[in-house]
């Protein structure tokens, strides 16, 4: 038996394992998702739909988020404005989905930043211990102790009176910020577990410094919790950004999910109803589409749950 150029020859099984055998994979484990996470199938498929019309808005909308045409103005749902326009004659729908760009813009943005910075500070306070991880806990504990939506209201409130300053970014950045103490928690509790398992006392013993035990064997055990976590919390950090925006802490003349609610959807909604109801299903469908893609990961990735 011979091995060709396309794969390498399998001497356990006897039989060619081919170059794409890593995609194949892939593909076979996320056909165990489907099949096994049909709840969270549809999750994922909720939010790549978000993230395309986000990513592609010009290419989806039919019309511009900020073309007005008063002869149309508070019109129901119909061939050329699939569901109506506002009272200045702007589609509904080339708003919503411009809209999902402010809200997955701050979404990930904020979300990456929280998980960040919570799983340097768990894994920091989890590894150490001893005083470090006394001290640590004590600042984390006043962190979480602030009420979180009187700051961001407060933050923003001054970054809106400031010249040249992105209200997106600030959004981004309080949000983020404000995330880390709670999730640190979670993953410190983890890393408590893992620094006293058999390999990390192995890598100890055969002199390895605390960085390479972080690196090489806390980060990659702890890293599905740090990925459920991000998951999870996105569409808290969407409904936080629609709240703020259905405030009046949004990023002003662009269009955000939250700051049509509470301009269109509270002054109009009795002639033109879909002012209200296609934003609140626009933000309830993100937030349940990344609460169940959450929850089905957080299954897959933690062998208990898998087993069970």
């Amino acid at each position: 038996m011979t091995a060709t150029r396309s794969g390498a020859l399998d001497l356990g099984q006897g039989r060619y394992v081919t170059e794409h055998a890593a995609p194949v994979k892939l593909l076979l484990r996320a056909w165990r998702f489907v099949r096994h996470q049909p709840l969270g199938t549809v999750g994922l498929v909720i939010v790549l739909t978000f993230i395309v019309a986000a990513v592609f808005a010009e290419q989806v909308a039919p019309y511009s988020p900020d073309k007005q045409n008063l002869r149309h103005r508070l019109e129901g749902p119909s061939a050329e404005h699939w569901l109506g326009t506002d009272y200045t004659g702007r589609d509904t729908f080339s708003r919503l989905i411009y809209g999902a760009r402010i809200s997955m813009m701050v979404g990930f943005g904020a979300v990456f930043i929280g998980s960040g910075g919570a799983a340097a500070l768990g894994i920091v306070s989890g590894y150490l211990g001893g005083w470090s991880d006394k001290i640590i806990q004590r600042v984390v504990e006043a962190w979480q102790a602030m009420p979180g939506l009187v700051i961001l209201l407060t933050i923003l409130g001054i970054v809106r009176r400031m010249d040249n300053v992105n209200v997106v970014f600030a959004m981004v950045l309080a949000i983020g910020l404000l995330s880390i103490a709670g999730t640190s928690r979670v993953i410190r509790a983890q890393v408590f577990t893992i620094r006293h398992q058999p390999y990390v006392e192995a890598a100890r013993s055969m002199g390895a410094g605390h960085v390479r035990i972080i690196w090489y064997c806390i980060l990659p055990n702890v890293f599905p919790l740090i990925l459920v976590t991000m998951t999870v919390g996105l569409g808290g950090v969407i409904l936080a950004e629609a709240s703020l925006s259905f405030l009046g802490f949004g990023p002003a003349g662009e269009p955000s999910w939250g700051q049509m609610l509470s301009i269109d959807g509270r002054e109009h909604m009795r002639r033109q109803p879909g002012l209200a109801i296609w934003p609140g299903v626009c933000i309830a469908l993100a937030v349940f589409g990344f609460n169940i893609f959450g929850d089905a990961l957080r299954d897959t990735l933690d062998p208990r749950l898998r087993q069970r």
